[in-house]
């Protein structure tokens, strides 16, 4: 093949002809995964795939890799890396046809890995109907060429062809900014981003109870140089959220409609109206908003379907196809041992809560003047932040009765029990409850996240009573370890 046959490569691939200017405006900051990401690449001797939302920044990720790869190789390397979107309308001219460009692309750059390793990077995968039967093909002939794949709507887009593809494919789901990568985004910002990086590894797998509570305070520590601006970044984070386009559009119309058009609507009537094909999309975005009332709200299945007029067993098809999407997300209630997914209550929440501060028009104002809003954004917040602790083996509430945990995180060696208190006054009867609620569940060490650096007479008074180690954190401080 003559890579002169397709013309559009090139624009997606200025490193051919000026490695410099190539990345241009590329950012410098890199997200979390992005190591772990860039390595494996290299390293595994599967596919590499990248999922996640739209416009969460998955295509940058891999811009940033191949960057990464010319720095280290050389621009000899930059002649065996072509990267492609899938959804270019070039392919949909009478002249191109998309299977053949496939395979004209891999066998071209099969042959250039006698010079070294040879990567192709392809965007929004999904656009190319049956892609997983391709790359299990060229796999399976050990073709020699690195598949690094990507596209928005995990699930649906792989649910599919996961089984054809199990054990050849390593996937990396990319989610909406943490509060620390929001944070340490600004370039000012990257030597903070290396020095909370590092204290957050202290929270690893396998650590005791004591040394977990020693870690959280360090961090507090190492974090409250940070703590003004952070607190200040938090309010910032409490209405933008972690999806990185929409922080710079010029007003908040702008940002409201971009979240709305891209997370909802594309969302809903694009992925999976073709992914799943899925046939009432209607229906599925009103249970959706539905969800948006209260995030973090335990939910009960009978009362959601009369409320929003849907029926219950609707309502348990639908559920896992909004999680596919990175929508929203349950969680299950502890019940005391491992399991999968449990019947009955759960609590769903928000894997970005700007999706709903855009369709429900809040303002900054608005929502920072509202004390029990920003209580369950808090808590959500804590949510999707402790989904990224390391090491990570179950993450449940507890409810009975009238005693309830917020969190309870299963490390394997190590059960910890959280509550979050965002407000101004702490109760210590209210704390002393959940402490011995988590006691009482066998948690080995006992975190209270709040709204402001707690008091340190009330900080003693807890402390004295427990029979667990104990730390009161609050909230920006707690979020900078993830």
């Amino acid at each position: 093949m003559s890579l002169t046959q397709y013309p559009f490569l090139d624009t997606y691939n200025p490193w051919w002809k000026d490695g410099e200017a190539a990345f241009a405006g590329l950012p410098e900051f890199h997200r979390d995964v992005f190591d772990d990401l860039y390595a494996d690449i290299q390293r595994l001797p599967q596919m590499i795939s990248v999922t996640g939302p739209r416009r969460v920044g998955k295509s940058t990720l891999l811009r940033q890799c191949i960057r990464k790869l010319i720095q280290e190789h050389g621009q000899e390397q930059a002649q065996r890396i072509v990267y492609f979107t899938m959804d270019d309308p070039a392919l949909l001219l009478p002249h191109v046809d998309m299977d053949r460009f496939f395979e004209d692309l891999v066998a071209e750059f099969a042959r250039r890995a006698k010079d070294g390793a040879v990567y192709l990077f392809l965007d929004e995968i999904q656009k190319f109907p049956r892609w997983e039967l391709y790359l299990k093909k060229h796999y399976d002939l050990k073709t020699p060429v690195r598949f690094v794949v990507s596209g928005s709507a995990s699930a649906p887009i792989f649910r599919k062809s996961r089984e054809s593809l199990l054990g050849r494919i390593h996937d990396y789901q990319v989610l909406p900014f943490s509060f620390r990568e929001f944070y340490c985004f600004p370039m000012r910002n990257l030597a903070a981003s290396r020095e909370l990086k590092q204290a957050g590894n202290r929270l690893r797998v396998n650590r005791t109870p004591k040394e977990l509570v020693a870690a959280l305070i360090y961090v507090v520590s190492v974090a409250s140089s940070e703590s003004c601006v952070a607190d200040d970044a938090l309010r910032t984070f409490f209405f933008e959220g972690g999806f990185p386009e929409v922080w710079n559009l010029p007003d908040i119309l702008a940002k409201q409609e971009y979240l709305y058009q891209n997370q909802i609507e594309r969302v809903i009537f694009e992925d999976l109206l073709v992914a799943a094909e899925f046939r009432k999309p209607e229906m599925l975005r009103r249970f959706y908003l539905g969800l948006l009332a209260e995030p973090g709200r335990e939910t009960n299945v009978t009362k959601l379907s009369k409320d929003i007029g849907i029926t219950a067993s609707t309502i348990t098809t639908y559920f896992p196809l909004l999680e596919a999407t990175d929508l929203v997300w349950r969680l299950h209630k502890y019940t005391g041992s491992k399991a999968t997914a449990k019947a009955g209550n759960f609590k769903s929440y928000l894997v970005d809560l700007a999706v709903r501060n855009a369709v429900l028009k809040l303002t900054p104002e608005r929502l920072l003047a509202d004390d029990q809003v920003l209580g369950l954004y808090a808590e959500n917040i804590v949510a999707n932040h402790l989904r990224r602790w390391p090491g990570l083996v179950e993450l449940a509430y507890f409810r009975e009765r009238n005693n309830e945990l917020d969190f309870i995180v299963d490390l394997g060696a190590t059960r910890i029990g959280i509550e979050v208190k965002y407000r101004a006054t702490l109760n210590d009867r209210e704390l002393s409850k959940s402490r011995e609620i988590a006691e009482s569940l066998g948690c080995e060490a006992f975190v209270v996240v709040c709204k402001d650096r707690p008091d340190d007479a009330l900080e003693k008074r807890l402390q004295e009573k427990s029979k667990i180690p104990l730390a009161v954190v609050p909230l920006a401080d707690f979020l900078l370890l993830f």
